[in-house]
């Protein structure tokens, strides 16, 4: 089978890569590898029909665990082949998927291999694919959406909403009442910006989007269900506002964020080189200021319950997907390049098999 794979440097005297030497987009190389074999009772082996690129995977040092990495964690694509569980009659746990089911989901993020036309994953890893969706548009939703999903839902404690009872305008004109919660979201416009404030709003929530532009984007971010928008600077001048924010920039708007939290709040970060930020901020203020935060850093992990929900509000039409742009994988360099830059479309990089 075809794969992206990440090749050393080039040079014996060059030192090998890793999280603190990122490879290069020129170290992603197309190879033809053998078709991985199952082994585990539970294994599902897919043909991959689209998966996506995540923005500074190279930059992770989970990347480098293996010799010759692959990349890649979304997919989109149909059962090939089931690896059922071969004890007694009274002990089996066999899947209910089957080959041919078409499927979506996520693999662990400390291991990736979705770059390629094959990829193995565990039955609770993936979902029946969303109806409405083609294989792009599904491919472009599990990292970013089950990262909304579990910071709202299950680490913020957000009751989610039943969406097989609400229609996309009842949603889009809920009047929230002066009882809502207020959320604010930081990187509001990116893969799980976009879906946290539409998860946000179908909750019932005062949703305010924060960006880099109000110009730029309030239009949007109000189309997703935003009740307010704001630009970064703007947090300098918001204090104890926040039942809960949920960040994803990191840096400097993260530390405004301890301001902008209501005392008694929730604080969220899911950008990467913010594993630190809870520890760092006690370490850096000299009183108890905010010491009732309840503050975390989280990463997201598979689950095809949490896929099952997203796939009922998808499949509603109450959640809108973004594709940015659609490149073969054989191109795998350029949508690399491309999804680490500066994006001119709204939406992730999506390579189709």
């Amino acid at each position: 089978m075809q794969a992206i794979r990440v090749h050393p440097p080039e040079s014996e005297t060059e030192p090998p890569f890793s999280a603190a030497n990122p490879a290069p987009s020129a170290a992603l190389v197309l190879d033809t590898i053998p078709i991985p074999t199952l082994d585990k009772p539970g294994q599902l082996l897919i043909r991959v029909h689209a998966t996506s690129v995540t923005r500074a995977e190279l930059t992770w040092p989970e990347t480098y665990s293996t010799d010759l990495p692959l990349l890649g964690h979304d997919l989109a694509g149909t059962v090939v082949e089931v690896q059922d569980d071969p004890g007694t009659n009274e002990n089996r746990t066999d899947s209910d998927l089957k080959p041919g089911d078409e499927v979506y989901g996520m693999l662990d993020m400390s291991k990736g291999s979705t770059w390629a036309e094959f990829a193995i994953a565990w039955t609770d890893q993936v979902a029946l694919k969303p109806k409405l969706l083609s294989w792009a548009e599904s491919a472009a939703v599990p990292v970013s959406a089950l990262t909304a999903w579990q910071a709202l839902f299950v680490k913020a404690g957000v009751t989610p909403p039943d969406f097989s009872s609400i229609t996309r305008t009842e949603s889009r004109t809920m009047d929230q009442g002066e009882s809502a919660r207020k959320i604010a979201v930081t990187g509001a416009n990116g893969a799980v910006g976009t879906y946290l404030v539409q998860l946000a709003a179908l909750a019932g929530m005062h949703v305010v989007a924060v960006s880099s532009s109000k110009t730029r984007d309030e239009e949007f971010l109000k189309s997703l269900g935003a009740t307010g928008v704001l630009q970064y600077e703007d947090l300098y001048h918001v204090n104890n506002q926040y039942d809960i924010i949920i960040d994803a920039v990191g840096g400097e708007i993260l530390k405004r964020c301890w301001s902008s939290v209501k005392d008694d709040g929730i604080l969220i970060s899911i950008e990467s080189s913010s594993s630190d930020f809870v520890r760092n901020h006690r370490e850096e203020t000299f009183t108890h200021d905010k010491q009732g935060v309840r503050a975390l850093f989280f990463i997201v992990e598979p689950s095809r319950k949490n896929l099952e929900q997203l796939s009922v509000a998808l499949d509603r039409g109450l959640l809108d997907v973004y594709v940015a742009h659609e490149m073969p994988l054989h191109e795998a360099r350029a949508a690399y390049e491309l999804a680490n830059g500066r994006l001119q479309r709204r939406g992730k990089v999506v390579l189709t098999l």
